[in-house]
């Protein structure tokens, strides 16, 4: 281990080690074993040569608000190098930007984002229902009649999401794209085709930001060229800004909300894989309904205070965060800053390196979780959790500290597994198998190595789950 030297007037200098690439490709790889090793050999704070840069990364989880809140530590220049590389696309006035869009999804916002989501999420599961089930009604739900004689649909768990959760959010962002004349415009700006061309283009999204061209990569270049083609020109002229400009932050915007679909992907496996987890999510949110649901109502009003009332549900999505996340939250240190760990000891991080940290080695402490390797959907219910024997505020940080739409995309993944649950019976093939794949670990969540196909069918007499904007009490 050598020491990195600085200025005299310098308490304490930060440790440093280099990573070979063999090396550093293994670490990020087998992450999960990193947080003892380090702690062994680097302790909770330590330097790495990544490429032609400085990279310090903060291991002690109690650091995570004082990270966030550090002045010097500055994502201004990592935005600008992702969007640029990856998007083409130059986000003018980006922390004016990051503030307007944390008020466009958050308080008043929030709500009337999640009603429109709401409408295109029922919308998506009647289009689904109808195409696999020729007796749907218009509801989304099947006649006890059809319901009774109703066989067993495959489907593969990739294309499912898509076609329900995936569309839902593509219509939220995108809208509706017509021309003057009223006819919508298709071709390739649909949901469907849409989402298999950004899948495309984000398996090289780690490539991309780290500066290595596109044109390296043909397919994700022929993927690019069909995410392009939106929106339609009459909708560009409608808005400010270039046609460049609007297209790369519809593009970054996008990339954030596929997140929420690699979440819904992960939860909606993990509810298969383990049965008896699919049945007490099933119970819990059908006690909510029968509390809620007032004599011979065809639908259930839920509030967002009521979808966060359902602690099982929000311990179920969290465990699912916890063991799918491959985040590196990284940041740009402005000025030689003294940062100060949690145990009062100070390291300095010098102007011009990136400091980070990474949620997954976190997730993964066996100080922290107990048998971190073993999923429990119930673990987060009425339960805190401590490293060096102090409570941690946020043990799962696997958004963005800045990511301003986080409140929403837990809500919007609640609200689709609601839904789902409600609508569906569901039941992993025997055979069926997957896990995150771990080649991309700096993705925010993992890939599965593989997609796995899902039975299901629509449940009889389910009622239907209605968004209220406003508190709702039952009669």
């Amino acid at each position: 281990m050598k020491e990195r030297k600085n200025k005299a007037k310098r308490r304490t200098s930060l440790r440093a080690r280099a990573f070979s690439v063999g090396q550093r490709r293994r670490v990020f790889r087998t992450c999960r074993a990193l947080p003892a090793q380090v702690s062994e050999e680097a302790g909770h704070i330590f330097t790495i040569r990544l490429l032609n840069q400085y990279l310090t990364i903060i291991m002690d989880p109690h650091c995570y608000e004082k990270f966030a809140k550090e002045k010097n530590f500055d994502f201004d220049p990592i935005q600008k190098q992702v969007n640029n590389n990856v998007f083409s696309f130059e986000l003018k006035g980006a922390r004016k930007m990051i503030s307007e869009a944390g008020k466009k999804v958050n308080g008043r916002y929030l709500s009337s984002g999640m009603e429109s989501f709401a409408k295109n999420l029922q919308d998506a599961f009647r289009v689904f229902t109808k195409s696999s089930a020729s007796n749907a009604d218009y509801n989304g739900n099947v006649s006890a009649e059809g319901d009774a004689g109703a066989e067993w649909r495959r489907e593969g768990l990739r294309m499912m999401t898509s076609k329900t959760l995936f569309s839902a959010l593509f219509y939220t962002i995108f809208g509706r794209s017509v021309d003057p004349s009223g006819e919508e415009k298709v071709k390739d700006f649909n949901p469907q085709i849409f989402h298999e061309k950004f899948d495309i283009f984000h398996k090289f999204f780690n490539y991309l930001w780290i500066g290595l061209p596109v044109n390296l990569f043909p397919k994700a270049c022929d993927a690019l060229k069909v995410l392009c083609q939106q929106p339609t020109s009459y909708d560009m002229l409608q808005r400010d800004g270039s046609d460049q400009d609007i297209m790369g932050h519809n593009l970054v915007f996008l990339h954030v909300n596929y997140n929420s679909f690699r979440v819904a992907f992960w939860c909606v496996y993990k509810m298969v894989e383990e049965p008896h987890v699919l049945r007490d999510l099933e119970k819990e949110l059908r006690e909510a309904i029968e509390d809620r649901q007032a004599e011979k109502d065809e639908s259930v009003a839920f509030t967002l205070e009521d979808i966060d009332k359902l602690p099982l549900l929000d311990s179920f999505l969290k465990e699912t965060l916890r063991v799918t996340s491959g985040v590196f939250m990284v940041r740009y240190c402005s000025e030689d800053t003294d940062f100060e760990m949690s145990n009062g000891e100070k390291y300095t991080v010098r102007k011009g390196d990136r400091v980070a940290m990474y949620p997954p080695c976190i997730h993964m402490d066996p100080e922290i979780f107990e048998d971190p390797e073993v999923f429990k959907h119930d673990r987060f219910v009425n339960t805190t959790f401590s490293k060096y024997e102090k409570e941690l505020k946020n043990p799962v940080f696997t958004f963005g500290s800045l990511c301003p739409g986080k409140r929403i995309s837990m809500l919007q993944t609640k609200w689709f597994l609601m839904n789902l649950i409600n609508s569906f019976s569901l039941e992993l093939p025997e055979g069926q198998k997957t896990s995150p794949n771990t080649a991309f670990y700096g993705h925010e969540i993992l890939p599965p190595v593989n997609d796995v196909q899902v039975h299901f069918r629509p449940k009889e007499g389910a009622p239907v789950l209605a968004f209220s904007p406003r508190r709702y009490y039952s009669s």
